[in-house]
């Protein structure tokens, strides 16, 4: 956790949708529309955002994690926007206003991570490699590897293609949800990591598929509160 922002969270999972100075100021309108206090602001920066709380005082964020900490904690005691998250869960993450979007993220290169399989046996030895699958013995070492996989060291190289051999809620198949339009996607990624902070995704599974443009998607897999998938699939 981050003691100046309240950041909840794994690695910075979202930096590559998120750079760039027009997906920096998507992000920047769409956080502010979660939960509006009068008196907040948030400018982009070269290198992530400022927040101005409406205290006055600042915060400098490098991340879309620490942006929704700071933001959630600067707005704490503000009534949530209509049909917005509130500080505990919302449901279903929809975009804020399907009328207002906040923008389109960016679309990065394939970036030649690969996709490894997640299975609880019971006679098995746990680790985590560079290989196709991981098997674990039992729910406690799989919800060990999905941390690990949250973890910079490992997101950076694979990504959590599927989970089997697991019942409980957090281990079980989940249809992603989907985003309507690529100018939707900021939105659709902050509340996303809103409720991930609020702790809404700790015992359960949650997927996302949201369009960056008329072919790329951005797919996004929650587990157990961490995020183990966050890739674009390119056409």
């Amino acid at each position: 956790m981050c003691g100046g922002c309240g950041e909840r969270g794994d690695a910075d999972w979202a930096r590559p949708w998120v750079a760039g100075p027009a997906a920096r100021a998507a992000v920047a309108r769409a956080v502010t529309r979660v939960r509006p206090s009068p008196g907040l602001r948030v400018s982009p920066t070269a290198g992530g955002w400022l927040v101005v709380r409406p205290t006055g005082g600042t915060v400098v964020c490098a991340t879309l994690g620490e942006l929704v900490g700071a933001v959630r904690s600067a707005t704490s005691d503000a009534t949530p926007d209509a049909g917005s998250p509130s500080g505990v869960s919302s449901g279903a993450i929809t975009p804020l206003d399907p009328a207002r979007p906040s923008g389109r993220l960016l679309v990065p290169a394939p970036d030649g991570r690969t996709g490894t399989v997640l299975r609880v046996d019971p006679s098995a030895q746990a680790a985590l490699g560079e290989r196709a699958d991981v098997v674990v013995p039992d729910d406690a070492a799989a919800l060990a590897v999905l941390a690990e996989l949250a973890t910079p060291v490992w997101l950076r190289r694979l990504y959590l293609a599927r989970i089997e051999g697991v019942s409980a809620p957090w281990g079980r198949p989940v249809d992603p949800y989907p985003v309507p339009s690529p100018e939707s996607a900021a939105d659709a990624v902050v509340r996303l990591e809103w409720e991930r902070q609020t702790g809404r995704f700790d015992d359960t599974a949650f997927a996302l598929r949201c369009p960056l443009d008329d072919a790329a998607l951005l797919d996004v897999e929650i587990r157990a509160g961490h995020v183990v998938r966050a890739r674009t699939v390119h056409p």
